[in-house]
């Protein structure tokens, strides 16, 4: 298993009900707005953020980070502490 930072930026305004619902389905922790925080069997960032980046729009940016060690949040989303206390 694998720990990423996902960061997107969905633009023109548009609904992507099937990017979130992948969040869901991966039981990726939202801990800020647009910035999630997903563990996956992929080792890879590329294969992540390629997949994500198939239920978004060309106009569209995603950034996909690897953690290799535990980050350091502030003020994040209630359940952060507890995502990461349970990986890191």
């Amino acid at each position: 298993m694998a720990y990423f930072a996902v960061s997107y930026q969905l633009n023109k305004s548009k609904e992507y009900k099937p990017l979130w619902a992948e969040f869901a389905r991966l039981n990726a922790h939202k801990a800020m707005n647009d910035y999630y925080l997903v563990d996956v069997e992929t080792d890879s960032a590329v294969v992540l953020r390629d997949h994500l980046a198939a239920l978004v729009d060309n106009d569209d940016m995603i950034f996909v980070a690897k953690l290799e060690s535990r980050p350091a949040p502030y003020k994040c989303n209630q359940g952060t502490k507890a995502w990461l206390d349970a990986r890191f």
